[in-house]
């Protein structure tokens, strides 16, 4: 739900809902976005909803007819009238002249006479949130403007120029001496040309490597082209917005610097294949689908691999993915079997370590051995950094339950899964973030958080995300919801709201693990179990940036207790040295 609207604009839209439709036609239009019967068979997001605000009471699967209005909205807020379904009821049970400046709003889709098929053409219309058909369609209704939507910005250009000309504040001694590893790597001698530099979540290990980068780039021979490479969109752009700062920092502490750095995109829509001059950043699913096409793209992509003189791998714990492999020997770059080659390669990641040993080893062997940690830190890295105020502090709570045993060995595909990754199938999760007990303990416990705390909150499905979000909002709390459902532009907004302080309890599964930067979190809930230390380091990674780096001096992380017999060890129970109010 966007925080553009008000609560008087929230209250409006429910009662026009209401006024309007039937509780018959707000039922259908809600089945239907939420995939109709055969979705029914699944707890959506109302039944779970339904059930953590009756409990004490027996099961309840659905909301009273007199608050569907009010769930509609608070579960889909400004992206409400996405639905065709919701436009199409609206604008049958619409007056004459309501009707007429609908239809004839200028469009190629018109109906052939009566009302049904004109409301019908109307639905058939193309939403574009934010524009001027979104525009129009709420006027007509009266309905607030913020529920046209969330406009989508233009992609940004596949490259640009950085003038150099503001500071940064400067590095601290253990980043300087992560650069001057780094330099030794880009000039080192074939075989020792490799090396995995890691830093804790929230030290700066990105603009550490991009120091070392650039550095080595002022006085490089041409072509000093450097691909960075990265799993996802926001890590490619959070790797932009670094190479910018720090390019215009240089020009502030060398005034001799008066080059413009060329800085291309190569992510997301953008299919304009870089040529390799400067710095491309690039995401491993652009890459790889070049690499695969034997057409322009990948004969294009030849000049980039020429121009090439640096290879950048964040998050280089996922590696071992076939598709890292394709793609660093389309660039000339053995890493299967560790061989060595000319063209360094550094990975970059706060976890560097993998939840089996075995492929620890390869992940290892792909840099040559070479892990890069300053001298400083080796003794007590986790430490140093919060006396430092460089990481947070961590406390640490758990939330009970008195709950149901859920079984890695109820279906075959769950153990099948966990055999294989050693991890939970995410049938099952989607099974306990479902249960009614476990919710109204998570419920109870978020809304005791002070309302002034950013929150983030990890879930177990993207409904039970979108539950936990409707239930905080109505009980007045501020909340969204972001997954990988979600419309970039309106994820980016909420983001953005969440950094502002405008969003109180920011709900996602499986999206804010990484390339998410919100240095104010106050507290972070995992509710989503796991066994993987990576996984669970990624979470709570986001919440332990310390002062000096524009953080808090504590973090709360809180976990939820689960009754899941599997033979293991939950990933949380390794830390209990690592929280500050351990006893």
């Amino acid at each position: 739900m966007s925080v553009k609207l008000t609560r008087a604009d929230r209250q409006a839209t429910i009662q026009l809902l209401n006024r309007r439709l039937t509780a018959k036609e707000l039922r259908a239009v809600l089945d239907d976005i939420q995939g109709g019967r055969k979705r029914r068979r699944k707890k959506g997001v109302e039944w779970i909803v339904a059930e953590t605000e009756e409990a004490g009471r027996r099961l309840q699967s659905r909301l009273a007819d007199g608050e569907l209005a009010e769930f509609l909205v608070d579960l889909y807020g400004v992206e409400l009238l996405t639905s065709r379904e919701l436009r199409f009821r609206l604008a049958r049970g619409s007056s004459h002249d309501e009707l007429e400046r609908l239809h004839e709003y200028p469009s190629g889709s018109r109906g052939r006479g009566g009302r049904d098929s004109q409301s019908k053409a109307v639905a058939d219309r193309n939403w574009h949130a934010g524009k001027s058909w979104a525009i129009h369609f709420v006027r007509t209704f009266a309905i607030p403007q913020a529920f046209s939507g969330i406009r989508g910005t233009p992609s940004p250009p596949a490259s640009e120029d950085v003038e150099p000309f503001r500071p940064l504040p400067a590095m601290e001694d253990f980043q300087v001496d992560l650069q001057g590893q780094v330099l030794d790597i880009i000039r080192g001698k074939l075989g020792h040309n490799r090396g995995i530099l890691t830093l804790p979540t929230g030290a700066g290990k990105t603009r550490t490597a991009v120091e070392g980068i650039l550095e080595w780039k002022r006085t490089a021979p041409e072509p000093s082209g450097v691909l960075w490479i990265a799993q996802s969109d926001e890590l490619c752009e959070q790797a932009v917005q670094a190479f910018r700062e720090v390019w215009i920092d240089l020009g502030h502490r060398d005034a001799s610097i008066r080059d413009t750095l060329t800085l291309n995109r190569y992510w997301g829509s953008t299919n304009s294949v870089p040529d390799g001059e400067g710095v491309t950043i690039a995401s491993i699913q652009k890459l790889h689908a070049a690499c695969r096409n034997e057409g322009e793209r990948a004969t294009r992509l030849q000049t980039l691999v020429t121009n090439l003189r640096v290879i950048v791998v964040d998050e280089s714990h996922r590696m071992l993915a076939p598709s890292y492999t394709d793609v660093l020997k389309f660039l000339g770059v053995e890493v299967s079997r560790g061989e060595p080659s000319e063209t360094p390669l550094i990975g970059l990641t706060a976890t560097p370590f993998r939840a089996v040993e075995d492929e620890t080893r390869q992940l290892a062997k792909r840099f040559h051995g070479r892990l890069l940690r300053p001298e400083c830190l080796k003794t007590d890295p986790i430490g140093i950094l919060r006396e430092r105020e460089v990481l947070s502090r961590p406390a640490h709570q758990i939330i009970d339950y008195d709950g149901r045993e859920f079984s890695i060995d109820d279906r075959a595909e769950y153990r099948e899964y966990f055999d294989q990754f050693k991890d939970f199938h995410p049938h099952l999760l989607r099974e306990i973030g479902e249960e009614r007990d476990r919710n109204v303990a998570i419920l109870e416990k978020l809304d005791s958080l002070s309302v002034d705390w950013p929150v983030l909150f990890f879930g177990c499905s993207v409904e039970h995300a979108q539950a936990t979000a409707v239930l905080l909002r109505r009980r007045g709390r501020l909340a969204a919801t972001v997954t990988s459902e979600t419309r970039t532009s309106t994820r980016r907004f909420l983001v953005e709201e969440f950094r502002a302080g405008r969003v109180s309890v920011l709900c996602n599964y499986g999206v804010l693990t990484t390339g998410f930067d919100a240095p104010k979190v106050r507290a972070i809930v995992v509710a989503r179990p796991t066994t993987s230390p990576v996984l669970y380091e990624q979470m709570i990674g986001r919440g332990l940036r310390g002062p000096k780096f524009g953080g808090t001096r504590e973090c709360l992380i809180i976990d939820v207790v689960d009754n899941i017999p599997f033979g293991g060890q939950m990933a949380f129970t390794r830390y209990e040295e690592y929280w500050t109010n351990r006893t």
